[in-house]
């Protein structure tokens, strides 16, 4: 791997093994049984994630988006693959519209007779434009869909069980590595990263029974990284079926040290793995405020 692909890669590399491509150790999962909802389904990394989770077995995959004729593109590539032996359905949806999201599981129930086993949070949205140059409204509209579309599938996946006090499943939410760095211009979608980062925790500690991970799915080449002004063009080295297979890794019981933190479609899990142990009981991967003064624990200045 070339230096400068991995600008963006190694500030947030946990293993010392850098994966960009699908590998044994994150192959073979089963999706066999499980009903996935992939919000933002119709194009990139959402779509390549469907056809994953089909190609695995899968009982159904239900795609949500703002688009429905790319929706229906994904759709019939699900279907082509596997022959009709995964049920697929799309529901149109804008995350931002309360009603929409919880029609969306509506759908899922009415079509399946159960609420989702997983869900993948993929859906976002982002600007490359300075505080002073982007109106209110349009900042708000990328915290929005980044945030509240979070915030709402969480909400609505959680109302759609059987006993909502009690959830079950596996939720995980697409995240960013831009949410830890300053990268100007996108204040919006930094500020909305980082907050739901911070959104799976709160989620784990107030339904533990829900497995919620957070997850960065690398760069890869997608409409996103274009509306980036082809800034991140040159480090999209990333395979787009990674994030549908590490989903697929997290949505089984040997992903369970991981709740409620981080992890990377670039981090090796075998390595994970044998630190499971120190991911847990320092909570390694979850977010932490430094101690500064000597009333907190730290050395002050």
């Amino acid at each position: 791997m070339d230096a400068e692909s991995l600008e963006y890669t190694i500030p947030f590399q946990l293993t010392k093994t850098i994966r960009r491509d699908p590998y044994d150790a994150i192959q073979g999962f089963s999706a066999a049984g499980k009903i996935i909802v992939i919000t933002g389904g119709g194009t990139g990394i959402g779509a390549a994630a469907a056809l994953v989770w089909a190609r695995a077995g899968a009982e159904g995959v239900v795609l949500a988006g703002r688009r429905l004729d790319k929706l229906q593109e994904t759709v019939s590539q699900v279907r082509a693959l596997n022959n009709g032996n995964t049920k697929v359905l799309a529901v149109r949806t804008d995350l931002v519209k309360d009603g929409d999201v919880e029609n969306l599981f509506a759908q899922t129930i009415k079509t399946f007779g159960r609420s989702p086993d997983v869900v993948l949070a993929n859906a976002g949205a982002v600007a490359t434009v300075p505080i002073g140059e982007q109106s209110p409204d349009d900042w708000w509209n990328v915290m929005g869909v980044n945030l509240k579309g979070v915030y709402a599938t969480a909400h609505h996946f959680i109302k759609s069980q059987s006993d909502p006090k009690n959830p079950v499943g596996t939720f995980i939410t697409v995240n960013s590595g831009l949410g830890g760095i300053m990268a100007p211009g996108m204040s919006a979608y930094s500020i909305s990263k980082l907050a739901g980062q911070r959104f799976v925790e709160y989620l784990h500690t107030e339904y533990p029974s829900l497995r919620s991970f957070c997850m960065f799915p690398g760069i890869v080449n997608t409409d996103m990284v274009t509306a980036t002004e082809n800034h991140f063009a040159k480090y999209a080295r990333d395979h787009a079926d990674l994030t549908g297979l590490l989903a697929l890794y997290l949505a089984s019981p040997r992903a369970d040290f991981l709740k409620g933190g981080l992890t990377s479609i670039n981090w090796d899990v075998e390595e994970m793995e044998a630190h499971k142990e120190e991911i847990v009981e320092q909570k390694l991967l979850q977010i932490k405020w430094i101690p500064l003064l000597p009333a907190s624990g730290g050395q002050g200045f």
